[in-house]
């Protein structure tokens, strides 16, 4: 249970990624880290998009049921659900490039989160190694796998497709709010029921970063905000000890 009601949860979480935001612009050196992964942004997104854009028919086909002929009400519906599926399948492309640019990118975000927590608590954390940069790398790497499997059963499944865009803020808010914990060592189940707590506050953060075109400069700049999210829930929650 959160301590405040879902409503200002929500609002905390939008918030928090904009006092990220005003910490990177008092951190340049952070901030000129994060135009890395908003190019792998750029590249990725429009390998997504062409890719869709060339086989946006056949994957419709696929996914939706077969157009009727003889009810008018059943052919509205197949057109409402025609077009809600393309915009779930649009936003699942941009989820997906993006994600997969925070595999590759996962070393810079994990340099920044160290920087984040280092200036707003004082804990005196070590350098990254290679090999734990790497580690840093497959542990992004299950995680983006959850939630595209999650994203991509969202999408085929008739009704519940609907609710992809607010399942998919929530999931990359998490992306961004988790790397404090995993930085601690903390298993995957103690990291999925603490995100659980914050639900509203990470789903908050997270509407920032499903807001098509934009999101090429907004993930990015997510990490801060995510950090500082998590660290104040570990403080509010007595778990924020000194790392």
């Amino acid at each position: 249970m959160t301590l405040l009601s879902p409503v200002d949860d929500t609002v905390r979480g939008l918030k928090t990624y904009l006092a990220g935001v005003r910490w990177l612009r008092a951190n340049p050196r952070c901030l000129l880290l994060l135009s890395l992964p908003a190019i792998l942004g750029m590249v990725f997104l429009s390998i997504g998009a062409g890719c869709f854009a060339g086989n946006d028919v056949r994957i419709l086909t696929f996914v939706l049921f077969s157009k009727p002929e003889d009810s008018w009400l059943m052919l509205m519906v197949y057109y409402l659900c025609k077009v809600l599926l393309y915009l779930a399948t649009i936003i699942f492309v941009f989820v997906a490039s993006f994600l997969i640019m925070n595999i590759v990118a996962s070393p810079v975000y994990e340099y920044v989160s160290v920087a984040v927590e280092r200036d707003l608590t004082g804990n005196d954390i070590p350098n990254q190694s290679f090999k734990e940069a790497l580690y840093v790398m497959f542990v992004e790497l299950k995680k983006v796998a959850l939630i595209l499997g999650i994203s991509l059963l969202l999408l085929i499944v008739p009704g519940i497709n609907l609710l992809s865009t607010l399942v998919a803020a929530f999931l990359i808010g998490w992306d961004f709010f988790d790397y404090p914990a995993a930085r601690r060592g903390w298993s995957f189940r103690k990291r999925i029921e603490f995100v659980g707590k914050e639900f509203f506050a990470v789903l908050g953060f997270g509407l920032w970063l499903v807001i098509p075109v934009v999101q090429i400069v907004l993930v990015p700049l997510a990490v801060a905000g995510g950090t500082m999210l998590n660290l104040e829930a570990m403080k509010r929650r007595e778990l924020l000890t000194r790392h």
